[in-house]
């Protein structure tokens, strides 16, 4: 059978299609988003629910998500919640590819009669989306397999830390093999998809199922799946290249008109709101074109190559569709919806601004002490810590040969000592003489790994600590034995228990249910409020203005790591954070001065261009390894 070519002026046409239905496209794709985030969250939210209704609190957090998606019913709950999501996504883009499809009949479909029509095709979407899930799965598996065969192989001689911080020829070898590997993957995954490309418009133009739409649409594809596959990577490199140029452009802008956020109100209000206004406008452009030409673009490829297909229900009359672009709405309606979006922004501003008029205290917690300036982990950071007016400081026990209870957070000492002496089968005597501090520099060459009694007597009637419990497996009885030495220290009061490890954080709790625990998280699935912890410590993806309310809701408080950019630092004091969990405390403690000093409207400000990235120190997610 021999296969039709590309119609390249047919798909050029779609230019066409777009300057006559740009308006309705707009407004479409606007809903579309609108309506999938209100749909997608609480749905994904009650499948969640039914998935975990095994575990025991309905959470999974960090190491219990890989232990959860590696069991068949982990799998089923992926392919599900997948599906939707898809699916979910599968209607946004078919509302679009419905106008696009009446644009090529010369119809003027509405987008009331899009979401309309789409929404009969609901069930078979999703269908579609699992089939897709299920095989996309089965080609990443080997894939995903693979690199972790690499980490095995090139990165479990020693700490992982000590790689991501030393980077040996053994790091970089894993990571090219990996990042070739993804590369494969990725190629493979959009070779896939290019025969895949034309399955949605058969289903909703020609009522195919979803297994029969892909195999019809590999089938009609044949031989140009290269073709397309290449097309395929050319845009998805000219949206990525488009969207890091208008970052870019709008950041020099902030620049221009926003030079000082201590400056004059007036003027850095009207900076920042220009500001916004282009970044909001360019990246709806960006959007517009990433998602709606794109389903033009499909939908004039379906007609050159698999058949006329056609509306089913038939909707709009042929011939209806005008020149002149229309979104199909009064235009009395679409001020009163900018006035409403308007009102909305100014009482949520006022409303934000009167929040944050008394600030509550917020706690400066000294990452492994002041590990910005002294080596990590060692008394002369902790010592830091308390001169640069750290309210706590955060701290790693492990146990060692001798069941002593140390400092300590990697599993063995390569990155601090240029040592493979694992934690476990280290004895008193051997750290004696360990030198833990030359790494970071020559003046700290008299560090040693210190104790937990050590640090705590340092800390006594100075400073809080904040004790996270490190499980590698080989620990005996780590919580008693902490517990031991914080009671003979005098320190009950002024301490903290926190770990990733679940499990270990409630044998704590069951021995001292009167102390304050805490959860620390890099991942979760569920609702993390749920658990019968003290306070949640989440890095900067996870800590959102909503999860933050959420906690404070349930009684607990919530901490930020790691956090050392001052603007990161005020977005997480604006958005409510309780504490900022820091290398730097030193800069934090400025940084709570200078908000001291502004006003409420200064410091919303510094809040909305901060979560908008619109300031040169942008929003820098927090590094799993820093947990």
């Amino acid at each position: 059978m021999t296969t039709q070519s590309i119609n390249w002026n047919e798909l050029l046409k779609a230019r066409q299609d777009f300057r006559r239905t740009w308006p309705q496209l707009l407004l479409t794709d606007l809903l579309s988003r609108a309506l999938a985030l209100v749909v997608l969250t609480p749905l994904v939210g009650l499948l969640l629910k039914l998935f975990l209704i095994t575990t025991d609190d309905g959470v999974l957090a960090d190491a219990d998500i890989a232990v959860f998606l590696l069991h068949p019913f982990g799998i089923a709950a992926l392919i599900v919640i997948g599906a939707v999501s898809l699916g979910v996504l599968f209607a946004e883009q078919g509302v679009l590819m419905v106008i696009g499809f009446g644009a090529v009949e010369n119809r003027q479909v509405s987008w009331l009669n899009a979401f309309r029509y789409v929404s009969g095709y609901a069930v078979t979407m999703v269908t579609l989306a699992g089939q897709v899930m299920v095989r996309l799965l089965l080609v990443a598996a080997p894939f995903l397999a693979a690199i972790g065969g690499l980490y095995v192989i090139f990165l479990t001689r020693h700490d992982i830390n000590f790689y991501l911080v030393e980077k040996p020829p053994e790091w970089w070898w894993a990571v090219t093999l990996a990042g070739l590997l993804m590369v494969i993957t990725a190629i493979l995954v959009l070779r896939i998809f290019a025969n895949w490309i034309l399955s949605l418009p058969m289903v909703l133009f020609q009522g195919s199922r979803g297994r029969e739409a892909l195999r019809e649409s590999k089938r009609t594809i044949g031989e140009n799946a290269w073709k397309i596959t290449s097309l395929l990577m050319i845009w998805l490199a000219g949206i990525t290249f488009l969207s890091g140029l208008f970052t870019f452009l709008v950041g020099n802008l902030g620049d221009i008109l926003i030079p000082d956020l201590t400056g004059n109100l007036a003027i850095v209000a009207t900076g920042l709101g220009i500001t916004l206004l282009v970044a909001g406008l360019g990246n709806l452009g960006i959007a517009i074109i990433s998602t709606a030409l794109f389903a033009l673009l499909i939908v004039r490829l379906y007609r050159s190559m698999a058949g006329p297909g056609r509306l089913n229900p038939d909707i709009s009359v042929p011939g209806s569709l005008s020149d002149k672009p229309s979104a199909g709405i009064p235009g009395k309606a679409i001020v009163g919806i900018g006035a409403a979006v308007l009102l909305v922004v100014v009482v949520g501003g006022y409303a934000a601004a009167r929040n944050m008029g008394e600030q509550e205290k917020i706690d400066i917690i000294a990452h492994r002490g002041a590990s910005g300036a002294a080596p990590e982990n060692t008394l002369a950071a902790f010592e830091r810590a308390i001169h640069d007016q750290a309210d706590w400081i955060e701290l790693d026990v492990q146990e060692n040969a001798d069941g002593v209870v140390i400092v300590a957070h990697d599993s063995d000492f390569m990155k601090v000592a240029q040592q493979s002496l694992r934690v476990w089968d280290a004895t008193g005597e051997q750290l004696q003489d360990m030198d833990i501090g030359s790494w970071f520099d020559p003046e700290f060459s008299d560090q040693r790994v210190p104790t937990l009694r050590e640090a705590l007597d340092l800390a006594k009637g100075r400073i809080g600590v904040v004790i996270e419990l490190k499980y590698y497996g080989h620990d005996q009885s780590l919580e008693s034995r902490v517990i031991d030495v914080v009671e003979d220290a005098g320190m009950a009061s002024n301490v903290k228990i926190m770990s990733l490890s679940l499990a270990g954080l409630r044998k704590s709790i069951a021995l001292r249910p009167e102390w304050s625990h805490g959860l620390l998280n890099t991942a979760s699935i569920g609702d993390l409020t749920r658990l019968d912890v003290n306070f949640l410590a989440l890095n900067s993806r996870a800590a959102s203005y909503a999860m933050i309310r959420n906690a404070h809701d349930k009684g607990m408080k919530l901490y930020v790591w790691t956090i050392n950019d001052p603007i990161q630092m005020s977005v997480m004091m604006s958005r409510g954070a309780d504490g900022i969990i820091t290398d730097e405390p030193a800069l934090a403690r400025q940084l709570i001065e200078f908000r001291e000093k502004i006003s409420p409207v200064g410091r919303l400000l510094i809040w909305i261009a901060g979560e908008a990235g619109l300031l040169r120190t942008t929003l820098v997610s927090s590094p799993a390894e820093d947990a």
